[in-house]
């Protein structure tokens, strides 16, 4: 018997789920021929077929031999990138080209030929999903990605049910009951990451100097319809600093975001989440901690993956046989034949940055309205809070549809979105210096004749220097990096509720407008990192992960 510490969980998000839309994927194989000078780490593309197969590779895992016979391949390691797509059973592939770890030819090799035993269909292994494509973990293309989480995620799946019960008068009443299951309601899950910027380096998986961040395609999935700078995303990345990685929310307006598979890869069962929606996500600006996004949504359904080549942390190991007829398959997890092929991976600590919430400061102005104060509107002003805290919540109202059949356990169909808010609260002490708390206080309470008021409003967060001025478009001397800026330039603030303690303080809740109601701008989101993520051999060449 084998437990799971959760401890030693690792989750990854695609947007794919690993089987090629195609089918034909090889599922299970053997080497039957060994080939000679073949080294350790050996990447074979197996590039001439019996068949129609295609883009299948192997990475060489053990040798054997000696003199002219030495670099014999023993065993091979193939991840989901390499399975390949078009093959049938039986169908040999034979090798075409081979490159080191490092992505230098070794033209001393030659001769390996691997047989397909099986081949996948169009659906996954555990739970029949339609095939979404091959992971990738490489080149601007990347769509699966491990995704570093804070302790205390949850994901789990309840069920609805029905009692029938008797309810009777008389002397000798009958008293039973039975139940029904009618349904699986949609699948709940929850995690919290670290907000952290980077930057590519020049061997990482996009071009060097582009700005990025860990949690990109969360926030893709959060606000747009594809990955990051594909059209319909929420994410455009740039080299440049005026925009760094930019999150907008302009491509939101559709019925489905775009949808995930979220996988919690346990010690030794991995769970996957099917066409799972971020609904909510929350970032916390408590000022004695790291800075955090605590994301949660639902999912249509939970399928445990027993299939390794459906799990992005493993791979397949294949050993040579001479007839296919006592084959043995086997799995491993090493990251040096999974990272770079099946998912990228940023989450180390030299990888990213980390953002201390201490240092974040408020930019907050606003522009006469309403005919000023004396008309009990707002006066221009800019002022000078520091702030204690607070927090923004992006709402998508997810919804999830689920028939009600009788005689069947239903599961949900789909979902749609409701209406995007994005909200928050900040809390200040109250202090009586110019243009301070107390006069931002008394400005809301004197603004009568506003029912809405527009305030630019910029929470920078992690950010050591000085921040932009009365501008409330972004540039590239807003911060220097590392930081995060949140810019809504029509925010709407509420007057500020006094909350006493030991010393008095204010709390002010405030909701980010767009330009009018049918336009999605009522936020942007720039990352600038100043951590260079670069992984010479694993990120620095392109042939190592396939099209998806």
């Amino acid at each position: 018997m084998a437990l799971n510490l959760s401890r030693n969980t690792k989750v990854f998000v695609s947007s794919v789920n690993g089987v090629p839309t195609a089918g034909g994927g090889i599922l299970t194989a053997y080497v039957s021929t060994k080939g000679t000078g073949y080294a350790v780490g050996d990447i074979v593309t197996l590039g001439t077929t019996s068949g129609s197969g295609a883009n299948a590779k192997c990475i060489v895992l053990s040798i054997s031999g000696s003199g002219g016979g030495a670099g014999a391949v023993e065993t091979i390691a193939i991840p989901n990138n390499f399975r390949g797509n078009g093959f049938v059973a039986d169908e040999t592939a034979t090798e075409t080209a081979v490159e080191n770890y490092a992505g230098s030819d070794n033209s001393s090799a030659s001769g390996l030929v691997v047989t397909v035993k099986t081949v996948t269909g169009t659906t996954t292994a555990d739970g029949a999903r339609a095939g979404l494509g091959r992971f990738v973990g490489n080149g601007t293309g990347a769509n699966c990605f491990r995704i570093g989480v804070l302790d205390g995620y949850s994901f789990s799946q309840g069920s609805e049910s029905t009692d029938v019960t008797i309810n009777e008068a008389g002397s000798s009443p009958n008293r039973g009951s039975k139940r029904f299951n009618d349904a699986l309601p949609p699948a709940e899950w929850s995690f919290a990451t670290y907000v952290r910027p980077f930057v590519h380096g020049a061997a990482s998986y996009r071009a060097n100097g582009t700005y990025d961040m860990v949690e990109n395609i969360l926030w893709c999935a959060l606000a747009g319809t594809a990955i990051s700078d594909a059209t319909g995303s929420a994410v455009a990345t740039s080299t440049g600093a005026a925009n760094g990685a930019l999150v907008d929310f302009l491509e939101s307006d559709v019925h489905e975001l775009m949808k995930l598979n979220i996988y919690f890869a346990l010690e030794n069962t991995t769970y996957r989440l099917n066409e799972a929606q971020i609904g909510t996500c929350e970032v916390d600006f408590s000022i004695d901690g790291i800075a955090q996004i605590t994301w949660s949504g639902s999912a249509t359904t939970i399928d445990q993956v027993t299939e390794a080549y459906d799990d992005p942390s493993k791979y397949v190991i294949e050993a040579y046989d001479a007839d296919g007829a006592s084959l043995t398959h086997s799995s491993g997890t090493t990251d040096t034949y999974v990272e770079g092929y099946n998912y990228a991976d940023t989450t180390g600590p030299s990888d990213a940055d980390y953002l201390r919430n201490k240092l974040s400061s408020l930019y907050l102005d606003a522009d006469a309205q309403g005919g000023g104060a004396s008309s009990g509107g707002l006066d221009n002003r800019t002022y000078d809070i520091n702030i204690t805290g607070g927090s923004i919540t992006i709402e998508n109202n997810v919804t999830y549809v689920t028939p009600e059949t009788i005689g069947v356990v239903d599961k949900p169909i789909g979902s749609f979105t409701g209406a995007r808010t994005i909200s928050g609260s900040l809390t200040m002490y109250l202090d009586t210096k110019s243009n301070g708390s107390n006069q931002l206080l008394t400005d809301l309470a004197a603004a009568t004749d506003l029912v809405t008021n527009a305030f630019d409003m910029r929470l920078y967060m992690g950010v050591a220097g000085s921040v932009g001025s009365e501008d409330d478009a972004m540039e590239a001397n807003d911060f220097t990096a590392p930081g995060v800026e949140f810019n809504m330039p029509k925010a709407h603030l509420t007057v500020p509720v006094i909350e006493v303690g030991d010393l008095i303080s204010a709390s002010v809740e405030f909701a980010a407008h767009g330009t009018d109601l049918l336009t999605g701008d009522e936020m942007k989101v720039k990352y600038l990192g100043s951590t260079s993520h670069t992984e010479a051999n694993k990120y620095g060449t392109t042939h190592r992960a396939n099209a998806a």
